[in-house]
């Protein structure tokens, strides 16, 4: 690097502090007010915890005195007979005991990195911000005094810290550089560090986020739908959609199609007072009071009618139980699907129904046709992929590339025949990632088109890549899976196999898109022909 950290202490730099909890927010503001700026202070840093995507609310870094791993908890908070209590509800586990498994996790994601955690101390603290008192043997065997951080400490947090750690020497800046971008791969450092890979600092410039504000006040009309390629912000506008239409008092349920989104909307959505799922769920949950129970053996053709078919014939028993209705990845939903949901409308509520989707990813419902008579409009840029890979993507049929976006990674074709090779290659791109990059294995996804490749892979990885089905995921394993399950999903490296020769255009753009900052194409050249790339040679290696 040659330098040290810039003087801003919030990184990403542009991100929007407001955008958090109420608690997490003034917890972050109070590190970013009382701290010196030898301190980084990184919220909502995502982290895979028993096969889930949890979050850190906040870390803390310093090159001379450690890193604070911070969980928030509002509200009123009581320890009785052991048992936490937040207001008045008791919580599964301990405060402390959720950090510290995000701790162990995060150490894991720092070894498949290849970050060198010599001299950087890390330790846990909770953060209480709306309780004044905390007694002095603390809270419980697992949460000492000067591990909580209560209104007191978040006034002077300097003071708090320096309870909980000590000074030492400063590690180098390349290595605090590693550690700060492995946390969260879309920060950007100054410097010359990202001499080989540039990581966009935010998926949206000021016009583009801009543009999305301005498009949430859409929501306010009765029937609305929102369309644009890969990686133009349909989620997240979706996701506002669904927290603003709480907001109103509106009874709200958001659906998608695939089980990786719901988990994902689930998450961002915690907290938030409204149903939400795949449509099969949602169907589920609203039929098993009335005794409904999924047939043996079901087919596809059961998955596609037979929900609705109950859904319809349970319509008195279930009546009317919603406002507005929030739907992501429409373009997989049949007709009849959102016909049944739409008699689920109260006729005497706002009876919104908000859909955004992209035609152009159309996998299961083929030729797809959005409901009748609803106000239009499209999302143009592409705010998830650099612009390496956003090329591709828009040669595929995708949206514009943002001008300001970082180039990013090169995108590369590696030539491969049999699975013997497809192995090779798949080990040197992940070396590559993690030795050269520092992307943790957490953020590579290996995805084909094909279940059969898939399972061969994960029943047989290449060496030193430990390969993980979704369900499995975790800071240790490599994802690998199917084009089709990962619809509406990102990381930060994707490797796609393919070794047919003849790969679907359709599933071609979904893999690729789902890379934000780096792309390798495994397979033969007909591969890199579809996409567009230079076939590379046979044995070539990025490594």
């Amino acid at each position: 690097m040659g330098q040290t950290l810039p003087v801003a202490t919030l990184l990403p730099a542009d991100f929007d502090v407001t955008s958090l909890e109420h608690s997490e927010r003034r917890v972050c503001q109070a590190m970013l007010d009382g701290l010196d700026d030898t301190w980084v202070v990184v919220p909502a840093v995502p982290i895979l915890v028993n096969n889930k995507d949890c979050e850190i609310d906040l870390v803390l870094v310093s090159p001379t005195m450690g890193v604070v791993l911070v969980e928030t908890k509002g509200g009123s908070i009581e320890l009785r007979e052991g048992v936490w209590l937040q207001n008045a509800r008791a919580l599964h586990r301990t405060p402390m005991a959720q950090v510290s498994n995000a701790k162990y996790q995060l150490i894991k994601r720092m070894r498949s990195a290849h970050i060198d955690l010599h001299d950087l101390f890390i330790t846990c603290a909770v953060a209480l911000p709306d309780v004044d008192t905390v007694p002095a043997e603390g809270l419980g065997p697992d949460t000492p005094f000067e591990h909580v951080f209560a209104a007191p400490q978040l006034a002077f947090p300097e003071f708090a810290i320096d309870a909980l750690l000590r000074e030492h020497q400063p590690v180098p800046p390349e290595q605090f550089a590693a550690f700060v971008r492995a946390l969260r791969p879309d920060i950007v450092l100054d410097g010359n560090e990202g001499k080989v890979l540039q990581w966009s600092a935010t998926r949206l410039d000021e016009e583009t986020r801009l543009h999305l504000r301005n498009l949430q006040g859409l929501d306010t009309n009765r029937r609305v739908l929102v369309t644009g390629g890969a990686g133009t912000g349909k989620t997240l506008l979706a996701i506002e959609w669904a927290k603003r239409a709480v907001g109103r008092g509106e009874r709200t349920v958001m659906l998608c199609f695939n089980k990786p989104i719901a988990e994902q909307l689930e998450r961002s959505l915690d907290g938030v007072d409204l149903m939400s799922g795949t449509y099969h769920d949602v169907a589920l949950r609203l039929l098993e009071p009335h005794g409904f129970r999924i047939g043996a053996n079901p087919t596809p053709e059961y998955w596609r009618d037979e929900l609705t078919n109950a859904l319809e014939f349970h319509a008195a028993a279930i009546g009317a139980p919603f406002d507005t209705i929030v739907i992501d990845e429409g373009q997989d939903f049949h007709p009849h699907w959102i016909a049944s949901l739409e008699r689920l409308l109260d006729p005497a509520g706002a009876r919104r129904l908000l859909v955004v989707a992209d035609p152009s990813q159309a996998i299961y419902v083929q030729p797809w046709s959005p409901p009748d008579d609803m106000m239009q409009m499209p999302l143009v840029h592409n705010l998830r992929n650099c612009l390496s890979i956003a090329r591709v993507v828009q040669r595929l049929g995708g949206p514009t590339p943002l001008p300001s976006a970082p180039f990013g990674d090169a995108v590369e074709h590696l030539q491969a025949g049999g699975m013997k090779e497809v192995r090779k290659r798949v080990r040197d791109a992940v070396a590559h990632l993690t030795t050269k990059l520092g992307v943790p294995f957490s953020q590579i996804a290996v995805l084909t088109p094909r279940s059969r490749v898939r399972d061969e892979l994960v029943a047989e990885p290449p060496e030193g890549v430990p390969l993980v089905r979704w369900e499995d995921r975790s800071e240790e394993g490599v994802l690998c899976e199917t084009v089709q399950r990962t619809k509406g999903l990102e990381r930060t490296a994707v490797i796609l196999v393919d070794t047919s020769g003849d790969l679907d255009r359709t599933l071609l753009y979904v893999g690729i898109s789902r890379a934000i900052a780096s792309l390798r194409l495994v397979g033969p050249p007909a591969l890199a022909e579809a996409a567009g790339v230079p076939t590379g040679a046979r044995g070539s290696s990025s490594t």
